[in-house]
């Protein structure tokens, strides 16, 4: 008796397991046939019914205030090839260079068409791997001797293949020609990403610090002013309890940023800050994809209030 009730329990288990593969892989082409749609709608319909699917809020493209409604408006009615460039984590460097920060740039190993002309024989043990034109998708390798290299390969050709205009609907990154890089790898030692510092600039004056730390568990944000007090207009699901060091020349950050962001209305200029050395990450003008979830609402409606999308 005890042996039928084990084998049908272990019958209901298996059909239980069946049931919830068979609902992911449906979930999964129900999320694949969304984002077709949505690619094939007019642009302000389409931002209209994703901005309501992730922040369960109208999207009013018409008089846009917050700072999430006017990223989408500018998304829909503005951004385009000019953005991309900057966005292009690859040709950026190039607008570093002519600013005269080219000494903030990680050295660059070297880019690639395909994964298979990577001579990693040639690569030092330490360096980072991703493509150009999107987000996510970076191989962080601290040890070549320990690098599954067919697996690097296998995840940068499926990497190159993304569309990330139609991921999040950011169609100025559809204008971008994607291409592997390789860059160096930035260490301060704790065998962790470094912290990341992302200054929000409007109409090139830095307004404030988000810092990302704990990357490699998952994100914690924090948020500090031009003077490093600590702001809390982070929501809690996000919030670091941490206490950071305010930066030895974080003064210096706030002019790089200032300098950079001078020919946008708005953008976000990120840093590493490794040891009192300054390394230039990326700009991004489309954070979060225009839904952003870890700032207050009284966040978002400052944010808003400081662009003025006419000057776009």
């Amino acid at each position: 008796m005890a042996r039928s009730i084990d084998v049908a329990q272990t019958n209901h288990n298996n059909m239980i397991k069946r049931i919830i593969k068979k609902n992911k892989v449906l979930l999964t082409i129900a999320k694949k046939i969304e984002k077709l749609l949505l690619w094939c709608l007019p642009r302000s319909m389409a931002h209209k019914i994703f901005y309501r699917r992730v922040t369960d809020k109208e999207l009013n493209l018409s008089f846009p205030k917050d700072f999430n409604e006017k990223l989408h408006y500018l998304i829909v009615y503005k951004f385009g090839k000019k953005e991309a460039q900057y966005a292009d984590k690859y040709l950026v460097r190039e607008y570093i260079e002519k600013s005269g920060y080219g000494e903030l740039l990680p050295k660059l190993y070297g880019t690639y068409k395909k994964s298979r002309e990577i001579n990693f024989d040639k690569l030092p043990d330490q360096f980072v791997l991703k493509t150009n034109h999107g987000c996510g998708g970076v191989i962080i390798c601290q040890n070549k001797c320990e690098l599954n290299i067919d697996a690097c390969k296998k995840q940068l050709d499926n990497d190159l293949k993304r569309n990330y205009a139609k991921v999040a609907l950011e169609y100025h990154y559809g204008s971008i020609k994607s291409r592997i890089i390789c860059e160096e790898y930035i260490n301060d030692g704790s065998g962790q990403s470094p912290i990341d510092y992302k200054i929000y600039c409007f109409n090139g004056k830095p307004e404030c610090v988000l810092t990302v730390t704990e990357r490699d568990i998952a994100a914690k944000l924090s948020h500090y002013d031009r003077n490093w007090n600590r702001l809390e207009h982070i929501v809690e699901k996000y919030r670091s309890e941490k206490e950071l060091d305010k930066p030895v020349n974080l003064e210096e950050m706030m002019e790089i940023s200032a300098d950079l962001s001078k020919p946008f209305p708005f953008v976000r200029v990120d840093f590493y800050n490794v040891a009192g050395k300054i390394y230039f990450g990326e700009l991004s003008f489309t954070p979060a994809a225009g839904v952003i979830t870890y700032f207050t609402q009284e966040t978002l409606d400052y944010f808003g209030s400081l662009i003025d999308v006419d000057k776009y």
